[in-house]
């Protein structure tokens, strides 16, 4: 891969429409990568723990403890930088290798010769010597930095995991043959020292990049500085992660070092064989998005809920079988080990989640903040390892579990203040897998119970092989049942299903990568996302809400959804007395606007939705229905980029009552691009409408219109889309676009019953209707359709208020017609001519509610039924 073209401009940048995908893939190579690496280790430990003594391993152990600071000075921090900044060019990057080449000989050469302080502090002479030989690999390591963070700024994950595999498996095999021939502790040393010399090799081959001269370019000491920042945050972290190396070496010596660095070893390479590469691809891809946009925060939570389903896995399956793991691994004598790594365990699916909070803190540039929130994390652990000190090795292990458990929460709410993102998401995404590791361990134990042989100890190599299958089988059991009870369904196990497909599936790894696009020339700043919408119209989803606790959650899932990207979602909760305001706001996080005010009717809800909002167009959706996923993106499409303003959008409709994927869509003489005019004649002469959600109206067009008459109980939605189509030039249907609409009632007269105020907000509206056609053309067809119109709606009105009747009659009289008698079906004349006009029309409000009760019942019962075996996402 070249880096830079001819006019040293970083070229093989990623279409924002690839990030997802090569994201994707990215994880899957690198988890797929690092579970080799964790094969490759394991083997290679398993072998070495039976040519070296714990001794060996605790010697170099005290060495590498401070070694690896000096190691990882560009490691973590130049790396950041490269993947975060938004403009790298061929001379900040020579810079920056030359920065750190630098720094790696001067790091190399003092901490060779701190090797005799060393030696003092541990109060061993081996340590003088092995420093030495470890200090070479501070220098080495320096030359392949730069080199592989280009690798990752292209998003080639799988070239640059191919090379780590390949760097340790040479490692390793030095360290083997070495230790069988009797180096002892110097196999050791030899194989840390190859890995970085094979890694430098791979990483020039695959990069074959020449660092030009050192010079002064702008922007290198801000990128200097947040690398320090970087580095420093890492520092901090270090240290609250050795310190128990450090104490546990100085205060017990190198055997029982030894022993615990094994136990550590196997706690580490769980956690961080997902941590570490993850972090690299999460931080590639977010970086990539506005951190306050909805996209942004759906990406983050869908990773933190996948990396919990496994991260809990793991501690609730390592808790159990961890004695017989290090049994298996290492063999005899090491059994110290073993009950050290029981302590780890809890700690796994911890260090998996709080680890993604530095993920926050990267892609959004404020490398500052996590360093600062390193100091919090290095006191808080080191005072536990202070009060662990007492209880030996095994008591650092519960340590180190109690203080990821207890910074996780606010590690979160720390990183996501600058963006906010609060820690109900957080929570939300992972509170039932947690719940699931517990259940899932308790319950295991309690069948260990019925069958003590399983937790047997002591026992054969063979013996504990077969119990770690055993246990961990009724584990997984235990642990995917439980996540499917909490979750309600399979939903979670699709979820990791599919990301496994999108990893694993060859032909999309195949696919080339995108051409490079060129980068502005704009030196030194942090990467902002380079939105493709910006020039694309923001749309304003409104919603007014009143109790609507059993919808409101499903109607927001379908706005979120929107594949329109530019869109703003706001709810308006009118005074609600159930949950609806609560359920609302945990969309909070997801960049939902909730507001709310005392209850003052459905128009008033959406004109003050519309007074918060700021898009050029607006979408209206009442809070129980539904939007298709291209609703939106399909009608503005359709405007072939010429975004005329006075083009009124509409879309297809389905009525449904709780299976929405049964909507009946009935299309009617509304469906099809109409003129204003030629639209009203239809709607009053055929007495049909456009459900209020299929409209997509401009900022033009609504402000054109005026506010919704909040004096309107009844059809307000009809008279206020009257006024909108006065304003707009034509009325443009989209059939490809759709709306899903939870139809309340079977008709507007069991809408309007037998309340005065809606009967008098119904005339109202009527009157305005017949005004708005009139005001657009005053013909014959336009007065015969209003005729039609008055005649179907005359049994609103009688016989229960005939002053209304009057002026009904008055008003046909004035379009050069009159009414016919009201004619009623045949049941309900039957009881008219028996009972009277009150009965039945009071058996005209009743039956059809009777007979949308039990439809509706039966709907929802299948519903359930069909949700209970096959969970559907609303």
């Amino acid at each position: 891969m070249k880096p830079f073209d001819a006019n040293g401009v970083f070229g093989p940048n990623v279409n924002d429409g690839e990030v997802r995908r090569l994201a994707v893939r990215g994880a899957g190579i690198t988890v797929f990568s690092g579970g080799v690496v964790l094969v490759i280790q394991v083997a290679a430990t398993v072998i070495l723990a039976r040519l070296l003594t714990p001794m060996d391993f605790g010697v170099v152990t005290m060495v590498t403890t401070l070694s690896l600071l000096f190691v990882n000075f560009g490691l973590n921090g130049f790396t950041e930088v490269v993947l975060q900044w938004e403009n790298i060019n061929h001379s900040l990057t020579s810079n920056l290798f030359w920065i750190n080449v630098g720094s790696g000989v001067v790091l190399t050469v003092v901490f060779a010769a701190a090797g005799s302080l060393m030696a003092r502090f541990f109060h061993d002479p081996l340590v003088a010597h092995v420093a030495v030989g470890i200090s070479a690999t501070i220098f080495l390591t320096s030359l392949s930095v730069l080199h592989i963070a280009l690798l990752k700024r292209a998003m080639r994950f799988s070239v640059t995991s191919a090379n780590d595999i390949l760097s340790r498996v040479f490692s390793f095999a030095v360290s083997i043959i070495l230790a069988w021939r009797g180096w002892g502790y110097w196999a050791l040393v030899a194989g840390v020292i190859v890995q970085p010399v094979a890694q430098a090799v791979g990483a020039w081959f695959l990069c074959p990049w020449l660092p030009g001269r050192p010079r002064r370019v702008p922007g290198t000491g801000s990128m200097v500085r947040f690398a320090m920042n970087v580095y420093g945050r890492f520092t901090v972290n270090y240290f609250s992660r050795n310190t128990d190396n450090l104490l546990v070496g100085w205060r017990f010596g190198s055997t029982s070092l030894g022993f615990y660095k094994k136990a550590y070893d196997l706690f580490a390479l769980s956690a961080n064989q997902l941590t570490a590469p993850i972090t690299n691809v999460a931080v590639s891809a977010l970086s990539r998005f506005d951190p306050r946009s909805l996209r942004y925060r759906q990406h983050l939570l869908s990773a933190l809920s996948v990396t919990a389903f496994v991260g809990m896995a793991l501690s609730a399956e390592f808790a159990l079988v961890g004695k017989d793991l290090i049994r298996v691994l290492l063999g005899a004598g090491w059994e110290p080990s073993g009950q050290i790594f029981s302590f780890f365990a809890p700690g796994i699916g911890a260090t998996v989640l709080y680890a993604a909070h530095g993920w926050i803190h990267l892609s959004i540039g404020r490398a500052d903040r996590w360093l600062r929130w390193g100091f919090v994390e290095v006191v808080v652990t080191c005072l536990l390892f202070l009060l662990a000190l007492p209880w030996g090795p095994a008591g650092f292990a519960v340590a180190w579990s109690t203080s990821l458990w207890a910074l996780m929460i606010p590690a979160f709410w720390y990183a996501g203040k600058p963006i906010d993102f609060r820690i109900a998401p957080f929570l939300g995404a992972i509170w039932r897998y947690v719940a699931a590791s517990l259940l899932a361990g308790f319950a295991t134990s309690a069948f260990g119970r019925l069958y003590p042989w399983l937790f047997a100890v002591p026992r054969s190599a063979q013996e504990a092989a077969s119990a770690i299958v055993l246990i961990s089988s009724i584990c997984a059991a235990f642990y995917l049942g439980a996540v499917v009870l909490l979750h309600w369904g399979l939903a979670p196990v699709r979820q990791i299903g599919r990301l496994m497909d999108e990893m694993t599936s060859l032909h999309k790894f195949r696919r080339p990568m995108p051409a490079a696009v060129p980068m502005p020339s704009n030196a030194g700043r942090l990467r902002k996302p380079l939105s493709r919408d910006s020039d694309k119209p923001l749309v304003s989803i409104l919603i007014p809400a009143f109790n609507a606790e059993q919808w409101i959650a499903h109607t927001l899932r379908s706005a979120l959804a929107q594949a329109w990207e530019r869109k703003e979602i706001i709810v308006v909760d009118d005074g609600s007395t159930d949950k609806t305001l609560e359920i609302a706001r945990r969309f909070e996080a997801s960049g939902v606007r909730v507001v709310t005010q005392s209850n003052q009717g459905a128009a008033a809800a959406r004109n003050m939705a519309f007074s918060l909002s700021r898009g050029e167009y607006i979408q209206w959706l009442d809070a129980d229905d539904l939007l298709a996923p291209d609703k939106i993106a399909r009608q503005i499409e359709s405007l072939n980029g010429s975004l005329d303003k006075r083009v009124l959008l509409s879309s297809a409709f389905g009525f449904f009552r709780y299976r929405y994927y049964r909507a009946q869509f009935r299309p009617t003489a509304l469906w099809e691009d109409l003129s204003p005019t030629e639209w009203l004649i239809r709607k009053l002469g055929h007495n049909i409408y456009m459900q209020t959600a299929t409209w997509l109206v401009s900022r033009e067009l609504t402000e054109a219109a005026g506010p919704w008459d909040t004096r309107l109980l009844a059809d307000d939605d009809g008279e206020y889309f009257c006024r909108v189509l006065l304003a707009s030039d034509i009325v443009r249907f989209v059939p490809e676009s759709k709306v899903y609409y939870r139809a309340p009632w079977v008709g507007t007269l069991s809408y309007v019953g037998r309340s005065n105020r809606k009967i008098e907000a119904h005339w109202r509206s009527i009157q305005l209707h017949i005004a708005y056609v009139r005001r657009l053309e005053d013909s014959e067809r336009v007065r015969a359709a209003c005729l039609r119109y008055l005649q179907t709606c005359f049994g609103y009105f009688y016989p229960e208020r005939p002053d209304i009747v009057k002026e009904v009659e008055q008003t046909a009289n004035d379009l050069g017609g009159q009414l016919m008698p009201l004619q009623l079906p045949w049941k309900y004349s039957c009881v008219r001519r028996v009972f009277g006009w009150d009965m039945a029309k009071n058996l005209q409000l009743l039956l059809p509610k009777i007979k949308w009760w039990f439809v509706k019942s039966w709907d929802q019962a299948l519903f359930r039924l069909r949700n209970r075996f096959f969970p559907i996402e609303l």
